[in-house]
């Protein structure tokens, strides 16, 4: 960048947009439209494809009754078929102080300390308060051009009302004062020799400040900076070249290699910034430190927004911390406010419907990821995240929908894999993160649809998401999170797929995962969001157990799940599926007891705890479907009626045929979802002696056991 008050760096009066810039990818305009959609198939890890026999359907419940396949007899009177059945079996898955000043900022003179080799150790309290550090008398934000000359005298400057004033103090190379109209805007001190870093922070007194590091597309250290005191320390380019190319070299993630000194190894100090506080520097810092500490993360981005209140970036990043730990209609809000300061930037609109998703507002949700893939000047990898995001949404609705979910989904992660080794490192970080997020969404996908081999074809799209994972995470730790991700998605397909695995090897891994994230935090936030997941990985592997008749194991996960979720459910209350997980694991408790035990008295205890959240109607959402919520009522119902609730059991099937009738109406499930049901209801209802109700669902138990006859013929 030509002039300004860094040469050969980064003009800093203009951190804010190349900031911006950077966070928001901002690559070269894509002109070409979206190439025709592939016809849905199964399509393979390696890019093979295979015909699907029908169009994707939510695999049926695992049978929470009775696994065994036994019929469940009871008092009843001769109806069509004599028996309540279970639910079909298959499971889902440098300083004097200044003058005080008027305003929110403090001022500290710097002078003494660039001369001074002493080192102070300066002892502030958390938060750090901010203070602005002044230069020779002149404060960035407060002195004016009118203070600069009186104090300064005449520039070497020729133009003393020229945006920039050049001048010589003692042996320092020179100083560079830039204004913002009569305001000093910003103080660039070309220091005489280069210096370390840590002999800077000690003469400045900021031992205590947060630094974090400012780096270029392709992930060179150009500076770091710290936010409460408005310095930045520019890196001598002559020194620290080779330096660079290693740390380029060794693709760190620039969003996160703030905390790791390594990357800055070799490099001195050869120019100091002062200005006056202001937010990009708190937003690079919040985004640097996400993996780390969302708690610190999200309170500097509220200090950003104080300061700039109308920082879309700031609101974007923090809708994405607030997604993390389940505040969706939070996040939802702060993304929204995001789009209506920026409406063009796609990133912050592809944020809004990824929340809006969250929430179950689908159509608003396509509707926002329309618009960005509509746009006409968008990225490559914004196009496809957003084809992804239009693959999540796809695999929601009805079976019709459901089938371009694959085709939408493959695209996304051939755009991806293009720019998987692109130059600009922000860009290939997240073509990477994509490829692994969307080959898991595949793996999971495909295992709840009724595909050709897909007992083959799932595992291949595990294996490549955790070999692109953990060439992520060899290269920086700090994607150590991506292995728990793909452990969790790894059982929730593997809960849909025959035969089932033994699930312990991928328990093993989440855990080991888990407690290593642990260990590098002391961050409550993040706690609760590895809790989350590990909570996830024991739920999916209880429900494997349990198809595999282990039932101990089964019981003993189940509680495991149980103790990392419920703390962790009550502050994600906003997201729609939340209690209805808790719901599913309680009851997947009790239909251990019932299925393999038979012990339904022990099954109805369980169900208890379940039915008021499972009776809550519920959206369909990547967790929640109206297969798996209406077999595990119609399965509660068959205990309650064991144990002689009959009232209990009626109405708990009831709610489960009317459900499934609900999402056979919709085109999300097939007509026989409802076969099974049908006739528990009408056993239930005859044995009641209410001879209508009987009737009528012993007649469409027949019309759907005759629908099914004709379609094998």
């Amino acid at each position: 960048m030509q002039g300004g008050i860094i040469r050969g760096a980064i003009r800093w009066g203009e951190l804010p947009a190349a900031y911006a810039a950077l966070a928001t990818l901002l690559l070269t305009p894509m002109v070409s439209l979206l190439t025709p959609m592939v016809s849905p198939h199964v399509v393979h890890a390696d890019g093979t494809y295979v015909s699907e026999d029908r169009a994707p359907q939510a695999a049926p419940e695992q049978s929470i009754v009775v696994a065994t396949g036994k019929a469940v007899r009871d008092d009843l009177p001769a109806t069509a078929d004599n028996s309540l059945e279970p639910i079909a079996v298959a499971s889902d898955y440098v300083p004097d102080l200044a003058d005080q000043v008027p305003a929110v900022e403090r001022a500290v003179e710097v002078t003494d300390r660039l001369a001074s080799a002493a080192k102070e150790t300066a002892e502030e309290p958390e938060p750090i308060e901010s203070e602005v550090l002044s230069f020779h008398g002149i404060t960035p934000g407060i002195s004016t051009r009118i203070n600069v000359l009186r104090t300064w005298g005449d520039p070497r400057s020729e133009e003393t009302t020229a945006a920039e004033l050049k001048y010589r103090f003692g042996k320092l190379k020179f100083v560079y004062v830039q204004f913002d109209g009569d305001v000093v805007d910003a103080i660039l001190v070309e220091l005489p020799k280069s210096l370390p870093t840590h002999r800077l922070i000690s003469n400045l007194g900021m031992e205590n400040i947060r630094s974090t590091l400012l780096t270029d597309s392709a992930g060179v250290p150009l500076a770091r900076t710290y936010p409460e005191r408005g310095v930045v320390l520019c890196f001598a380019e002559r020194q620290s070249a080779d330096a660079e190319r290693q740390s380029a070299d060794a693709d760190r993630d620039p969003l996160f290699v703030a905390s790791d000194p390594t990357s800055e190894h070799g490099l001195l100090i050869g120019k100091i910034i002062l200005q006056s506080i202001k937010a990009a520097p708190f937003l690079l810092r919040a985004e640097n430190e996400a993996t780390s500490d969302l708690s610190l993360s999200i309170r500097d981005l509220e200090e950003a927004l104080k300061l700039d209140r109308n920082s879309a970036h700031a609101k974007w990043l923090l809708s994405n911390l607030s997604l993390k730990i389940g505040k969706a209609v939070t996040a939802e809000r702060q993304a929204a406010e995001a789009v209506e300061i920026d409406p063009g930037n796609s990133f912050y609109r592809l944020q809004h419907a990824k929340c809006l998703r969250h929430l179950a507002r689908y159509d608003l949700a396509a509707e926002e990821a329309k618009k960005v893939l509509e746009s006409p000047t968008i990225d490559q990898i914004v196009r496809a995240k957003a084809l992804h995001e239009m693959g999540i949404l796809a695999s929601l609705g009805s079976a019709e929908v459901a089938e371009r979910a694959v085709p939408l989904i493959t695209k996304a992660i051939e755009i991806a894999d293009q720019h998987a080794t692109d130059d600009d490192v922000r860009v290939r970080l997240e073509a990477n993160k994509l490829l692994v997020v969307a080959h898991l969404d595949m793996a999971v996908f495909i295992s709840k649809g009724k595909w050709e081999q897909k007992d083959q074809t799932v595992p291949q799209w595990i294996e490549r998401a955790s070999a692109l994972s953990e060439e992520m995470i060899a290269r920086d730790k700090r994607h150590l999170s991506l292995r728990l991700q793909v452990a969790i998605s790894a059982l929730a397909a593997a809960a849909n797929v025959e035969p089932p695995i033994d699930p312990q090897l991928w328990i093993e891994e989440a855990e080991q995962t888990a407690a290593t994230l642990r260990e590098a935090t002391d961050d409550l936030l993040l706690w609760g969001v590895y809790d989350w997941s590990l909570g996830l990985a024991y739920f999916q592997a209880a429900q494997i157990e349990h198809r595999r008749s282990q039932p101990d194991s089964a019981l003993r996960l189940v509680a495991l799940a149980e103790a990392k979720l419920t703390e962790v459910a009550k502050h994600r209350d906003e997201l729609p599926d939340t209690s209805y997980l808790m719901g599913r694991l309680y009851f997947q408790t009790g239909a251990v007891h019932a299925i393999h035990f038979e012990d339904h008295a022990k099954a109805c205890a369980w169900y208890d705890r379940a039915a008021h959240l499972l009776l809550n109607p519920v959206p369909v959402t990547t967790m929640a479907g109206p297969q798996q919520h209406g077999d595990a009522l119609v399965s509660m119902g068959v205990s309650y009626w064991h144990e002689r609730n009959r009232q209990r059991a009626i109405e708990l099937t009831q709610s489960g045929v009317d459900l499934i009738e609900q999402a056979v109406e919709k085109g999300i499930l097939n007509t026989d979802s409802l076969a099974v049901p049908y006739g528990n209801l009408a056993a239930m209802y005859e044995a009641q002696g209410e001879h209508g109700p009987a009737a009528k669902y012993t007649r469409l138990a027949k019309q759907l056991k005759g629908q099914t006859t004709q379609q094998r013929r």
